[in-house]
C-alpha cells in the first residue's frame, strides 16, 4: 500500500487529494478544497503563494496523524505565472498574476511577428504567456527582476516552499514560449533578446523528478511525514490530465472544464505554418512527448448561463439542463463559441441570442433550447478543431477522448459523437489529480509503466463510450456552421 498526495492549484480554487494505491487501485479522497484569486498588492494583482502553502501544510499535516506514513507530495497548477527568488532562496515578491495589466500592450510592441517566432516557441504570442509577463517586467523596471537570480514557475515554487530545493519541471515551463522545443531547453538568444536576464533559468527537470524530503519544521513530531518526498510531477495541470488518456492512434483528448483544452499527443512539435495559421500551441508531455492543442471554449457558456438565471430567481442547474436537452426536439441555432461576444461575463443568454439575430438564425428562447444551441456550438468547433489536426499532422482523428469535469456532460458526448462521426469516450473527472498521483507512484516504482496509467484510472471511474447516431447533426448542421463562421469572420 502507498499513500500519495496531489495538490491541484487552478485560479478561482485548489485541492489537497489523497490517493491510496492498492492491488493495482487508486482510491482517492479530497482532504480540503479552497477558493482563492488574485490580490491586489503593491500596484498589481498576485498569488498568495505562500498562503496557499500554509494551508497544504496544515492540511498534510492534519492527514498525516492517522493512517500510513505518507510517501511524497505533487504539485500542479495551472501554466504561465511564476515566481523570482534572490541569490539566498528568498521570494523577492509574490508571483505577479497573468491577469494584471503589467503584460497590457506588450503583445503589440513585441510580439507581433508571430511567424517567426512560432519555429522556435512553438505556439502563439496572441495570448498573455510567461514571456509577455517578463518583457512587461523589464519594460516597467520591476525591481525583483533586476535582483533575481532563479525564476520557478508556480508548481515548482510550491515545492521550493515545502523542501527549500529548486527544480523548473519541463512541462510547465513549455507554457512559457521561451523554450527551443525542437531541443527541449531554453531559447537564450530569445530571452536575451527580449532584455529578460538568462541567469534566472536555470537546468529542466523531468516529471517524476525527487525535489527532496519535506522541510524539517513542517516534518516535525509527525511520524508519517518523516520520510515524504515532494515529487515534481507533470506540473502543468492539462499534463497531468493527458497522462491518464490511453495511446491510441487517431485520438484527440479534450481536458473539459471551463475551457476545452483540444489537441493530441504526439512524438515531436509541429511547428510549420500551417499550426501557426490554426494558432495551435505545442505543449511538453512528460518524457519527451509533445501535446499539440488549442483552447476552445468549454463550459464557461453553461457555467454563465447558469449564474444569469439564478440571478433571476430561477432554479436551474447544468445536470437539469442535460437531461431536459436530450428530450426536447433540437433547437435549429448555433453559436461560435469563441467569439468574443463571448469572452467576458454577463448575461450570457442575451449575448448568445443576439450572436443569434445578428447572424440571422432562429433565437433560442428558453433555457433548454440556450444550452443546446451552445453544446451544439460546441460540438461543431471540436470536429473543426480535428480538420485542422488532420492538415497539421495528415493523421486521420476517430477517436476523441475526454475527461475532466466536463465529461459528466453526457448531452455534449452524444453531439460532439453525432457531429464529428467519431467515437466518444468519457474518462476520468478528476484527470489532473488522478495524473499527479500517477507520476508519484510511478516515481517511487509502485507503478512500473506509464502505460498502466489510463487502465488504474478507468478502474477508479469506468470510461462510458458514446457512437456517433445522428447524420444530420454530422453534415447538415456542420455545413451550416462552417457558413456562419466563414460569415462572421469576414465581418
Amino acid at each position: 500500500m502507498s499513500r500519495v498526495i496531489a495538490v491541484d492549484v487552478g485560479a478561482t480554487s485548489y485541492r489537497v487529494i489523497e490517493g491510496i494505491y492498492s492491488g493495482g487501485r487508486l482510491d482517492m479522497k479530497v482532504l480540503a478544497r479552497f477558493r482563492h484569486g488574485p490580490v491586489w498588492l503593491d500596484g498589481h494583482y498576485r498569488w498568495n503563494v505562500c498562503e496557499i502553502a500554509e494551508n497544504v501544510v496544515k492540511t498534510i499535516q492534519a492527514a498525516a496523524g492517522s493512517g500510513e506514513p505518507v510517501s511524497s507530495v505533487g504539485f500542479d497548477t495551472f501554466g504561465t505565472d511564476f515566481g523570482l527568488l534572490d541569490g539566498d532562496g528568498n521570494l523577492l515578491d509574490l508571483p505577479v498574476a497573468y491577469r494584471d495589466d503589467i503584460s497590457d500592450g506588450i503583445y503589440e510592441a513585441y510580439f507581433q511577428e508571430e511567424e517567426r517566432l512560432y519555429e522556435e516557441a512553438g505556439g502563439t504570442f496572441a495570448t498573455t504567456c510567461t514571456a509577455h509577463i517578463l518583457k512587461g517586467m523589464q519594460v516597467q523596471r520591476y525591481s525583483p527582476l533586476d535582483k533575481a537570480e532563479a525564476l520557478l514557475f508556480m508548481p515548482d515554487l510550491l515545492a521550493f516552499l515545502m523542501t527549500g530545493n529548486a527544480v523548473n519541471e519541463v512541462t510547465i515551463a513549455t507554457t512559457s514560449r521561451l523554450l527551443d522545443l525542437k531541443n527541449r531547453r531554453w531559447n537564450e538568444a530569445f530571452i536575451e533578446e527580449l532584455g529578460i536576464p538568462v541567469r534566472i533559468f536555470h537546468r529542466l527537470s523531468e516529471s517524476g523528478t525527487a525535489v527532496g524530503r519535506l522541510r524539517k519544521e513542517i516534518a516535525a513530531g509527525i511520524p508519517n511525514l518523516q520520510e515524504t518526498e515532494v515529487i515534481a510531477v507533470a506540473g502543468h495541470d492539462t499534463a497531468s490530465a493527458v497522462a491518464t488518456v490511453p495511446n491510441r492512434a487517431g485520438c484527440s483528448f479534450i481536458s473539459s472544464g471551463t475551457w476545452s483544452v483540444k489537441g493530441i499527443v504526439t512524438e515531436h512539435p509541429y511547428i510549420d505554418a500551417k499550426a501557426c495559421k490554426y494558432k495551435m500551441c505545442n505543449e511538453g508531455q512528460p518524457w519527451g512527448k509533445n501535446r499539440l492543442l488549442r483552447n476552445i471554449t468549454g463550459m464557461w457558456l453553461l457555467e454563465e448561463c447558469v449564474r444569469s438565471w439564478k440571478a433571476e430567481g430561477k432554479k436551474i442547474e447544468i445536470p437539469q439542463m442535460v437531461s431536459l436537452a436530450f428530450e426536447k426536439p433540437e433547437f435549429p441555432a448555433v453559436i461560435y463559441t469563441d467569439a468574443p461576444d463571448f469572452a467576458k461575463a454577463g448575461n450570457m443568454p442575451e449575448k448568445i441570442k443576439e450572436f443569434c439575430r445578428r447572424t440571422r438564425q432562429p433565437v433560442p428562447w428558453t433555457p433548454v433550447d440556450i444550452v443546446q444551441t451552445i453544446v451544439r456550438g460546441l460540438a461543431c468547433e471540436y470536429r473543426r478543431h480535428n480538420e485542422q489536426l488532420e492538415q497539421v499532422t495528415g493523421e486521420k482523428i476517430t477517436d476523441i477522448y475526454i475527461m475532466g469535469g466536463g465529461r459528466n456532460n453526457r448531452y455534449l458526448n452524444q453531439r460532439t459523437a453525432d457531429v464529428t462521426g467519431c467515437r466518444v469516450t468519457a474518462g476520468h473527472p478528476e484527470a489532473t489529480a488522478m495524473g499527479n498521483l500517477l507520476v508519484q507512484l510511478w516515481a517511487h516504482g509502485d507503478v512500473l509503466k506509464t502505460e498502466q496509467f489510463p487502465e488504474i484510472a478507468g478502474r477508479d471511474m469506468p470510461e462510458e463510450i458514446f457512437r456517433p447516431q445522428n447524420d444530420y447533426e454530422r453534415e447538415t448542421l456542420y455545413r451550416g456552421y462552417l457558413d456562419m463562421i466563414a460569415e462572421y469572420f469576414e465581418k
